[in-house]
């Protein structure tokens, strides 16, 4: 017989976190990752760097961010997605053919600090 062992669960605040969501999609993955600072403005701001990767979609995806802060401009890796930003939240629209992982920069200008710009949530969806 083995000798059980206690699962052990460890918190570490520097890990980059990571968010699961499969809301709309009737088959597939999709994930984001808020990576941290990219890049910093002189007078404060400056811009964040996410990840999305996504695996058995097929279709034209709807991603959705959440943030903890008004978001100023979003752009990608991919000239194909269409990007918009309303308040905290940016939303990207693209072919699930698009570059995968897509690269997210978000960008604080208003300045407020991007060492506190945190992603809240996601969902997509697939049509």
């Amino acid at each position: 017989m083995r000798t059980y062992k206690k699962p052990v669960v460890t918190v570490d605040a520097g890990m980059a976190e990571g968010v699961y969501a499969a809301s709309g999609a009737s088959k597939g993955t999709l994930n984001v990752t808020y990576l941290g600072v990219w890049d910093r403005w002189e007078s404060n701001g400056g811009k964040g760097l996410a990840q999305a990767d996504w695996s058995d979609i097929d279709g034209t995806i709807t991603l959705t961010i959440n943030f903890n802060d008004t978001v100023d401009e979003i752009e990608t890796d991919d000239a194909s997605v269409q990007k918009s930003w309303s308040g905290r939240t940016a939303t990207l629209t693209f072919a699930s053919t698009a570059s995968n992982p897509l690269t997210i920069g978000i960008h604080l200008n208003h300045g407020t600090s991007i060492d506190s710009l945190q992603m809240t949530g996601f969902s997509y969806s697939v049509s």
